[in-house]
């Protein structure tokens, strides 16, 4: 039988029933030559159409065979079921033969016979090819399916290994807030089992009194498609964890809409922002105490001196007879000491109140601003025949007058230190990406690079007062009004809720408490910028900085930054 097969397979089992089909219908035309004579009988012709009509049948289901849903390789086994039938009559009608007196009478017989045979053997091994071409497809389905159900297997476990390699909490809640799916991480946070989580509600993992909340969040999800919202989650054991969560909304694989999101804790960013509130509060008491010395020294420190003054100009007037020179050398002191100690309380004052009574930030046109200075320094200026140029300066966002201040003191500390020679004194500005960088540049006696730093701490001097007129405090001034005048920001960390954060002015100064690190450039020092001791390393400060280059007998250029205000 195998034998068989391999024939057909090698011949093509359709070529093999074209060939038994057109064999028969030959045999028909054979038969009825052979048999017919000259005429055609009415019985010669019936036994043709026996004989000729299933070779007939043969041959076009040959023809047809590609269309009957067949495989290829089922094709030799159709073939043999055709051939099959064939010999199979042969072999019956050989048994019948043997019988006494019993015989198939002439050839035609035995031709529609084995014909009619192997059409109804065609016929079955068409059904038998149908089946088995049915058969191998569905094998390849099951085949296929379960090759198919194995990388859903492996896609299963990979997905659930990412998720629980993943820190944050993960979970899917359907619309009435029970858990669909979660991570290893809920379990080993909240110290639930994996069965006691399948049984639980989203609203289990918080306190009662964090229920609504979560219940109105999940509700919020469902109706816009996301949500955030920071609540304590609960564990087993009762202990509270302040968790950031944010979800989303997606389609499930069975067309159901769930909320899909992550939970972070954010115990450190509470921490800190509570720190940051306590040092806040500090530093609010701080200024009230600054507030409060301010005030001192605005009015109970001035009395004292006021009177001292006062006495020594009746001393001078009433007994300037009596006095010799010793003596009115003496009052002189005495009365330029006090006369000192009141500038510095100014100063002081001044000083103090950068933060707290300064106006508010405005557009100011810095061109009109050094006019102003100028025309204030009119008389100096003359008097030293100084030189001054100064660039097209901007427009910026600040306090007009305390930057007027700050020109004012750079410029008269540029004119006070100029040396024997007439001040020349540069002032220009450049761009400098987000920040302009202003430059004030003169040709004095310059600062050694060891004072770069002190210059700007209050009531620092490096000359005597009796050289130079002054009481330590302009520089400082400058620095605080600058720092007052940039902008920190700060960009939102992953999985933050907070936007981009802005600050001006005293949270500059507020966030370098305790910092030691300056940056430096050139030959100079920036008294300000990124601060190490910051509460959040991840702050950039955009102007806020002056600083000093400098070299002595090479003069000093005194350089600040300010942010920029295109808009």
């Amino acid at each position: 039988m195998a034998a068989w097969y391999r024939v057909l397979s090698l011949v093509g089992g359709r070529r093999a029933i074209l060939a038994l089909g057109g064999l028969y219908v030959a045999l028909a035309v054979w038969w009825t030559v052979v048999s017919a004579g000259e005429a055609v009988s009415i019985g010669e012709f019936i036994v043709f159409a026996l004989i000729a009509g299933p070779g007939l049948v043969v041959l076009y289901t040959g023809y047809r065979l590609p269309h009957f849903d067949i495989r290829d390789e089922f094709e030799p086994t159709v073939a043999g079921w055709s051939l099959g039938a064939l010999v199979l009559m042969l072999g019956l009608l050989g048994f019948y033969s043997l019988q006494p007196g019993e015989s198939v009478d002439g050839l035609g017989s035995v031709l529609i016979l084995t014909a009619l045979a192997s059409v109804a053997g065609l016929a079955a091994g068409i059904h038998n090819g149908q089946s088995r071409t049915r058969a191998h497809e569905l094998e390849v389905t099951v085949d296929e399916l379960a090759t198919a159900n194995e990388r859903l297997e492996r896609h299963r476990r990979y997905t659930d290994d990412v998720l629980d390699a993943i820190d944050d909490v993960f979970y899917v809640l359907d619309e009435s807030g029970n858990l669909r799916r979660w991570n290893e991480s809920l379990r080993e946070v909240t110290g639930y089992s994996s069965d006691e989580i399948a049984s639980m509600h989203a609203t289990d993992f918080f306190g009662e009194d964090d229920r609504d909340t979560i219940r109105a969040a999940v509700q919020t999800a469902f109706e816009t498609g996301s949500v955030e919202v920071q609540l304590d989650f609960r564990t087993s054991d009762g202990e509270r964890i302040p968790f950031e969560f944010a979800a989303t909304t997606l389609e499930d694989p069975w067309g159901e809409t769930v909320l899909a999101g992550i939970g972070r804790d954010v115990t450190g960013r509470v921490d800190r922002e509570q720190r940051l509130e306590e040092l806040v509060d500090r530093l609010e008491e701080s200024n009230e105490r600054l507030e409060q010395f301010a005030y001192a020294a605005s009015h109970d420190l001035q009395e004292p001196l006021r009177m001292v003054s006062s006495y020594l100009q009746l001393i001078e007037q009433r007994y300037a007879d009596e006095l010799d020179d010793d003596g009115r050398e003496f009052i002189d002191y005495a009365a330029d000491g006090a006369d000192r100690m009141r500038d510095m309380i100014d100063g002081l004052l001044q000083y103090s109140r950068v933060d707290t009574r300064g106006d508010p930030f405005e557009p100011v046109d810095l061109n009109a601003v050094f006019d102003d200075v100028c025309d204030d320094l009119q008389v100096r200026i003359d008097e030293s025949d100084a030189e001054i140029t100064v660039d097209d300066l901007p427009r910026v966002q600040g306090d007009r007058g305390q930057l007027r201040q700050l020109f004012q003191n750079l410029l008269d500390n540029a004119i006070e230190y100029s040396g024997d020679e007439p001040p020349r004194i540069d002032v220009s500005v450049e761009r400098d990406g987000a920040e302009y960088v202003f430059s004030v540049r003169d040709e004095g006696i310059g600062i050694p690079g060891s004072d770069s730093e002190r210059v700007f701490e209050v009531f620092q001097r490096l000359h005597a007062p009796d050289d130079h007129a002054g009481t330590g405090i302009g520089l400082a001034l400058c620095e605080r009004i600058v720092e007052r005048h940039g902008v920190r920001t700060s960009a939102a960390r992953p999985g933050s809720t907070d936007e981009q954060s802005e600050s001006l002015g005293v949270d500059a100064k507020e966030a370098s408490v305790g910092s030691t690190d300056e940056r430096g450039e050139s030959d100079g020092v920036r008294s300000s910028g990124t601060r190490t001791g910051s509460t959040d390393e991840q702050c950039e400060s955009v102007g806020g900085d002056i600083w000093v280059d400098s070299e002595p007998g090479a003069g000093s250029t005194f350089r600040f930054t300010l942010p920029r205000n295109d808009g």
